[in-house]
């Protein structure tokens, strides 16, 4: 199965200041900009392999980083900006339409920065694929960069809190989980019909019809965790924060790993979760909305996560969020927060430099903490 990434990057001056990240996308064509100005966003290329996609995400990362030092620009893989105040946001009519339907709660989404993970679909196994990616959600917690939100530390997983919890007011299903499917066709059911709610709304709040349809399809319009991506053939998962390329790529490797057992098992549902040779069972969705909930406020330090995972197929052992390197205090000021986005920056430059002097690493390397 090949699969790549999408990685969103806070864009700061040389004092951790945020600043926009104008010029350096002006500069690098394959960059992607975002709805927060000091945002931008890397896309590899779809790999064949961890190594391949370690080359790529070094190259991409490397250019990024070359050309915002010329523009006095850094890169910061942190899932929140810790405490910045009020952000500058894009003005596209799509972005307004977003803002009028979904009201004040929609800026808070423009203060998350994450990681989109896209495997393969495999012919005839999309549901399976689906469903175990759903259970497998918790996973987020094994990269987690940042607890603070505006400057209050809120969960051990600050972007999932802020963003499925917060972010979508009357439309929550936009943001959240979904349950399993029976099928294709019943998942595409529940979008169209997702997307048929927030369309009427749009225009009960006055939107012109055609105005709609020409920025928001169904398939671009749902912001779940998990999808199915048919523009793409591939599943997608949209839950982890952004974080240093090594964890990122470790993580990116240990989903692919366990989805791809659904090419010679059959994914059933109940139990607690356990791989056999025959079977990959997952628990009811509840559960699994349980441990989701855990491991935004609680991470890796709650037990029933770290088991869970453990049973799923990884190793926490072999991950150190970045989150649990932030200071541990109950308030982060907005000189604190400018400090700590200029300690990551650097040491971003850092790994993505030892990153590309590999020659062909067997697993990415998760550095340890400065």
């Amino acid at each position: 199965m090949q699969l790549s990434l999408e990685l969103e990057y806070w864009t700061v001056d040389d004092t951790g200041a945020l600043a926009p990240a104008t010029p350096v996308l002006d500069r690098i064509d394959d960059l992607h900009a975002e709805s927060a100005d000091p945002m931008l966003e890397v896309v590899t290329d779809p790999c064949d392999s961890i190594p391949e996609l370690q080359e790529e995400v070094a190259f991409r990362l490397q250019e990024a980083i070359e050309i915002g030092r010329e523009e006095g620009r850094h890169l910061v893989p942190l899932a929140t900006p810790l405490n910045a105040g009020s952000l500058g946001t894009s003005d596209t009519p799509r972005t307004r339409i977003q803002r009028q339907v979904l009201g004040n709660a929609f800026e808070k989404a423009t203060y998350c920065a994450g990681t989109h993970l896209h495997v393969d679909q495999i012919e005839g196994a999309e549901v399976d694929q689906l469903n175990l990616l759903t259970a497998l959600d918790p996973a987020f917690a094994l990269a987690g960069s940042s607890t603070y939100h505006q400057g209050e530390n809120v969960a051990a997983c600050a972007r999932p809190h802020v963003y499925r919890r917060t972010c979508y007011g009357d439309h929550p299903r936009l943001g959240r989980l979904w349950p399993y499917a029976k099928d294709v066709d019943e998942w595409n059911d529940r979008i169209d019909a997702t997307f048929d709610g927030f369309r009427q709304q749009a225009i009960a709040e006055g939107i012109d019809q055609e105005t709609f349809d020409e920025h928001f399809t169904p398939e671009d319009t749902i912001w779940a965790p998990v999808r199915l991506r048919q523009e793409f053939d591939t599943i997608e998962w949209r839950a982890p924060d952004v974080a240093l390329p090594g964890q990122v790529l470790r993580l990116a490797e240990d989903v692919r790993d366990i989805l791809s057992l659904v090419e010679n098992r059959r994914v059933e549902i109940g139990g607690r979760g356990d791989i056999t040779g025959s079977t990959v069972s997952i628990p009811e969705f509840d559960r699994v909305k349980q441990h989701v909930s855990n491991a935004i406020d609680y991470g890796l330090e709650a037990p029933a996560v770290e088991r869970y995972l453990e049973t799923m197929g990884f190793d926490p052992s072999a991950y150190r969020p970045v989150s649990t390197d932030l200071e541990d205090r109950p308030r982060l000021s907005r000189t604190q927060a400018q400090r700590l986005r200029l300690r990551y920056a650097h040491r971003l430059e850092r790994e993505v430099d030892a990153l590309a002097s590999e020659q062909s690493p067997a697993r990415p390397p998760v550095l340890q903490p400065v």
